[in-house]
Parts: C-alpha cells; structure tokens; sequence
C-alpha cells in the first residue's frame, strides 16, 4: 500500500475511480470471494469510511468492477482485432477470440467474475447481465461480415454462431482454470485450442 494524496473537495469521481483499480490490483492477487471494502480501502492508501462514501457494500463495488472488465475485455477484442488486415473478417475474428482467451487466462479472478455473478445479485443490479455485450458484438460484427461475404456460418445465424463461439472459448477457459498445471491448459496451449476450433468450425 502507498500513501496517498487526499484528493480535493468534489473529487469524488477520482476517488471512485482510484478504488476500483485498488479492487482490480487485489483481483489480481487473490479470488473475488476474497475482496472486502477494508482491503480495498488498505490498497488505496484511505480510511474505510471514504471507501463507503463511494459504495454502500461489497456488492455494489463488484458490481462495477464487473462493468468495468467487461468493457476491458471487450476493448482489448476490439483493439486486436483493428491490428489484422481491415478486409479479412476471417483473421480479425482470429485475433479477437486470441486476445478473448489472453485476458481470461492472465487475469482470471477477473475473468471468473463475470461468469459468476450470484455475490453481485443480478436482481439488484437488472443492468449487469448485458454488459457482456462489449464482448458479444465484437464476435457478431465479424460474422455478420463474414455472412455478408457469403461465408458460411458455423450455425444458423450470425447471432447462433457467436454464442457457439464464446461458449466454446469459455468452457475451454473454464477447464484450464480448474486444473492450470494441466499439459495444454497454458494460456498458450489454450489460444491454440480456440483458434484450431475456430479454423475447423470454417473449414480453415
């Protein structure tokens, strides 16, 4: 923990902000069922009420974490994919699926957050089942294209074949997750696993 500057009065927003990396940097050490607002407020460098003047509980804090890493996903797809040829569908979906699998293995209480998302009660937060859309339309951007093209789908429509493909990409996640020391289940071993199915499900 570092000490930190106190931030001037109506800087609330940087505070907010500064607690919910403090949250991701404790993600990344140890699981979700971990994370408590005390130990948020410890990395941060503040006192733990100023922690409950940004978020009533727990679960209101996961609850934008949970917002912010799918939008961290979901840009991470998108800037790799914006990195293959503009006009091979093909390979940006390739590169998205790539760059899908690298973040769920390098941060995988991250990761494993999303998908579990009973401690954040969807019903209190109706909004949060959606917010895997940062990752779903990069994926059903480039099948729709690929449709477009005349490429035939892995499934009836391009909104079927997107969720074969995040479903197939996920579960293979899922797996390495549960037994890392594994032989395949590397982060490299498992980008291969998706991207030979990806070629396989086109006929690459």
């Amino acid at each position: 923990m570092q000490q930190r500057q106190r931030n001037q009065r109506g800087a609330g927003s940087h505070l907010r902000t500064e607690l919910i990396q403090a949250a991701m940097r404790i993600l990344d050490r140890a699981p979700a069922a971990e994370l408590s607002l005390r130990m948020v407020a410890r990395e941060a460098g503040v006192a733990a009420p100023s922690v409950y003047s940004q978020f009533a509980d727990a679960k209101t804090l996961l609850a934008e974490i949970v917002r912010e890493c799918w939008s961290q996903l979901g840009d991470a797809m998108a800037e790799t994919a914006q990195a293959a040829p503009a006009d091979d569908a093909y390979a940006q979906l390739r590169s998205a699926m790539a760059a899908y699998v690298r973040y769920a293995m390098e941060r995988p209480s991250r990761y494993q957050l999303l998908y579990a998302l009973q401690p954040v009660e969807t019903g209190q937060f109706p909004d949060l089942p959606g917010l895997l859309q940062p990752a779903y339309r990069n994926v059903l951007a480039k099948l729709q294209q690929l449709s477009a093209e005349g490429v035939a789908l892995p499934a009836r429509d391009a909104e079927s074949a997107t969720l074969l493909i995040i479903s197939l990409t996920h579960g293979r996640i899922a797996l390495a997750h549960l037994a890392p020391h594994r032989a395949g289940n590397s982060a490299a071993g498992v980008e291969a696993f998706v991207l030979d199915a990806l070629g396989r499900l086109f006929a690459r």
